[in-house]
């Protein structure tokens, strides 16, 4: 990203083209307008390309960072995670974990984070024999689990860039992220939360314009409607700043947004995708929720590939 295309222009404007050092440099022709000439355009290309990018495609020119949320206990999949830790359990042959590098390695974050706990040797073997290709991935394990919001906070330190993007490691879906991190930078959030309606979750309330206004909630104000998270979010770099006033013990990332709220925030957004007919999203929370991926993926021939199974 440009960092100011206005200091840049006026570093520009300051040079003395007339000094011993640029006469000594443009003996054969007056360049000093030529440079500022070259240089302005130059910055104006580069403006637009990144002005155009961060709507187009928001990840390309970006050093944006991802973290995968992976040290939960698993407890409803007993007895398969006494053995083995949730996100390696199988889906279709492939590691839940591994469904979520694959979909992370196509978008190119600058750093990919994930933390883990339970039978957390399992996991970090995993990611130190796994080859996605990304720049650089950190494993951070938690002695004490640090629940959800703790655990971003403690990875706050290959977090900070544009914007980074935290994923729960036992969904399964193919929703796109470019269009909702579009319209977080655009919106200027602090944190915007991808939401879809399913009644067997729906607990967020979310007002008409996207602003999410309470969690774990059954009824809400008129013209508000309930919804669901899916489990991905999109967080401005300010977020980690607000968390650093939090202790060191475990809290949760709903808790903390709804002190937030209480607070009086208006910048914790909800992004409405479509899992019943656009896109695929499943939590894997059960054993029946494994049966019904397989289930799902034995109806649609296409959807193994969406997922990045084959």
């Amino acid at each position: 990203m440009v960092s100011s295309f206005h200091y840049w222009l006026s570093v520009i404007a300051s040079i003395n083209y007339g000094s011993s050092f640029w006469q000594e440099k443009c003996s054969y022709f007056t360049c000093g307008p030529v440079i500022y000439l070259f240089l302005t355009l130059f910055l104006l290309l580069y403006q637009g390309l990144d002005l155009f990018m961060s709507q187009a495609n928001p990840f390309l020119l970006s050093e944006w960072r991802a973290m995968i949320l992976a040290a939960g206990f698993g407890t409803r999949l007993k007895p398969l995670t006494e053995w083995m830790p949730k996100p390696l359990i199988p889906v279709a042959g492939m590691p839940l974990l591994a469904l979520s590098l694959k979909r992370f390695r196509k978008l190119k974050p600058r750093i990919l984070v994930v933390n883990g706990h339970h039978l957390s040797g399992q996991l970090e073997t995993f990611l130190r024999q796994s080859s996605y290709g990304f720049q650089q991935t950190e494993y951070l394990y938690e002695p004490l689990i640090l629940d959800t919001g703790g655990a971003v906070r403690n990875a706050s330190r290959y977090l900070r860039g544009p914007f980074f993007v935290t994923a729960n490691a036992d969904i399964v879906s193919d929703i796109p992220l470019h269009e909702a991190v579009a319209q977080h930078l655009k919106r200027r959030a602090l944190v915007t939360m991808l939401l879809h309606d399913r009644a067997r979750y729906n607990q967020v309330e979310v007002d008409p314009k996207g602003r999410i206004m309470g969690f774990g909630r059954s009824q809400v104000a008129s013209g508000n409607r309930i919804l669901a998270y899916t489990g991905i979010q999109i967080c401005s770099p300010l977020l980690l700043d607000l968390m650093e006033r939090e202790s060191d013990r475990p809290f949760s990332l709903i808790t903390f947004y709804n002190r937030l709220l209480v607070a009086g925030r208006l910048d914790i957004l909800g992004h409405v995708v479509d899992t019943q007919s656009d896109y695929y999203w499943r939590d894997v929370g059960t054993p029946d929720d494994l049966i019904a991926i397989e289930h799902d993926l034995s109806n649609d021939t296409g959807l193994a590939a969406r997922l990045g199974i084959i």
